[in-house]
């Protein structure tokens, strides 16, 4: 199993939260009502959702319709995981109108929960900046027996689709060891290696996001990767970078499109 993200990961995103409540996109219905689905294969969990490393807020609330959206038994409740203040404090004022939504400081290691008070665990958008064994490892202990847990993705076609493929390329040419692949590893295989998972699963839903190139350029420099390219350009002129590259893809409309693949990869406790 891969050893991964060293502790002072946490800091990665001070400064950017209220830019990724703004410009970061939500997750896809489809993908979220499979997630559900596959949940309710196993009735007499706690419904209880426990979003590790939840940002802002973004995928609890996504995830939150979705469940309610199946109906039936009793009310979810959520508490947000979350150890980085600014995008703590954003996930407070995000979900100040909902009482049935918590949001606490945590780390993904050291699970803010008693044994078995989990009935579905989410990570989204944040696996790789955790210490996979450590985390696997909690949440197993946290979750009830029969609970689940979701690695959940926004997954870029970072080649195939031109503008990302221009923009990756404008990043690593401009900062060096940039990858554009830094987040790609073998998350199916990782999952069943776990000793205690059963049901392992992926959902896979393609789709296509259109925006502005102003929300084009928000979006790429909410992610704390770009932070050595704005340190380079400077914000201004980064932005207006970005921009111009998305400019020269927009439609007749003025839209650009991103093509994303969700990826949701379940296991059952």
């Amino acid at each position: 199993m891969t050893e991964t993200a060293p502790s002072d990961n946490t800091a990665r995103f001070t400064g950017l939260a209220e830019t990724y409540e703004k410009f970061r996109p939500s997750y896809p219905a489809e993908a979220l009502s499979a997630v559900r689905d596959y949940w309710a294969e196993t009735s007499g969990v706690p419904r209880l959702l426990a979003d590790i490393g939840g940002g802002t807020g973004i995928s609890t609330r996504a995830m939150m319709a979705a469940l309610a959206a199946g109906g039936g038994g009793e009310a979810w409740t959520a508490r947000v995981v979350e150890p980085n203040d600014d995008m703590r404090a954003q996930a407070s004022a995000a979900l100040a109108d909902r009482p049935d939504v918590s949001v606490v400081k945590g780390e993904a290691e050291a699970l803010p929960f008693d044994d078995g008070d989990v009935g579905l665990l989410m990570a989204a958008q944040a696996a790789h900046w955790f210490d996979r064994p450590r985390f696997y490892t909690d949440a197993a202990r946290v979750l009830a027996p029969g609970g689940v847990m979701v690695i959940l993705y926004n997954n870029r076609d970072l080649y195939g689709d031109p503008l990302m493929a221009t923009f990756e390329t404008e990043v690593e040419t401009s900062v060096e060891g940039y990858w554009r692949n830094y987040r790609s590893w073998d998350l199916m295989a990782e999952l069943h290696a776990l000793d205690w998972a059963r049901d392992v699963t992926e959902i896979v839903h393609p789709w296509t996001w259109r925006l502005t190139p102003d929300g084009f350029a928000g979006l790429m420099l909410s992610r704390s990767k770009m932070t050595p390219y704005k340190e380079r350009h400077g914000e201004a002129a980064a932005r207006a970078t970005i921009f111009d590259l998305a400019h020269r893809f927009a439609d007749a409309e003025g839209m650009v499109g991103v093509c994303y693949n969700t990826q949701a990869a379940c296991v059952r406790r």
